[in-house]
């Protein structure tokens, strides 16, 4: 009888987060659209923005699949926030790599299932660089510092890009690092990861972008976000039942 529960409890689970990853997909992709719309209208200089912002992210990419994979950036961004993340939360730092795979399957370890408060604490302070897009928050700082010395002209396009680049690499490690969990998770539960990784890491980099672009509306953006995300509920909901 106990394993017929535990079977059932662990079918629904996987159906939750089914659910919830058909539900974020729409999200995703309605605030990546609401945000790259108020791109467009950002710049001072007449160039755009949003078209140097995916130079930046296409030209990383190619580095990271043709040349190079930075990892030792994102152990470094780790280091970095990690005691801040401790500061806030709570707990000791988590790891989600290969190396603590000899507790067992958790089905989503880093979520903090095996228990606790305190171990709660330490998965949100390994989960949580890689949702905080350090070089991009950086990035941005960056683009208001050089606001204040220099002319917007001269730095707009350069900084759109760089965001574009370090975004590009917060994405991409993320999806590297969680793939060395795929023989602990079910699928669902990877791209459930995935899916909050690029909502959360959006909405912080669109918080951020206004420091180097002040025309970028944030409210705006996630207001285009929703409304595109509504549209695409609605599309579904008639194909489906309609």
């Amino acid at each position: 009888m106990a394993k017929i529960v535990s079977k059932i409890q662990t079918v629904s689970g996987r159906v939750i987060k089914a659910v919830v990853v058909a539900a974020l997909i729409p999200v995703a992709v309605g605030l990546l659209v609401g945000v790259l719309e108020q791109l467009k209208s950002a710049s001072v200089s007449g160039i755009n923005v949003a078209r140097w912002l995916a130079w930046g992210f296409c030209t990383y990419l190619g580095v990271h699949i043709l040349l190079y994979r930075p990892a030792p950036l994102l152990r470094i961004s780790r280091a970095m926030f990690s005691p801040l993340a401790v500061s806030l939360f709570g707990g000791q730092v988590a790891s989600v790599e290969p190396s603590g795979r000899s507790k067992g399957k958790k089905g989503a370890g880093k979520k903090g299932d095996d228990g606790g408060g305190g171990a709660q604490g330490s998965a949100l302070v390994a989960f949580s660089p890689y949702v905080v897009p350090l070089y991009t928050v950086l990035a941005c700082a960056l683009g208001w510092v050089l606001r204040q010395w220099t002319g917007r002209l001269w730095v707009e396009g350069a900084i759109s890009a760089l965001i574009g680049a370090t975004l590009a690499f917060q994405w991409l490690m993320t999806a590297d690092e969680l793939q060395q969990q795929r023989d602990q998770w079910h699928v669902e539960t990877y791209v459930l990861a995935l899916c909050l990784v690029f909502v959360l890491t959006l909405v912080i980099t669109a918080a951020c972008v206004p420091w180097a672009l002040p025309e970028f509306s944030v409210g705006q953006a996630l207001a285009e976000g929703l409304a595109r995300t509504h549209a695409i509920y609605s599309v579904g909901w008639q194909q489906l039942f309609l």
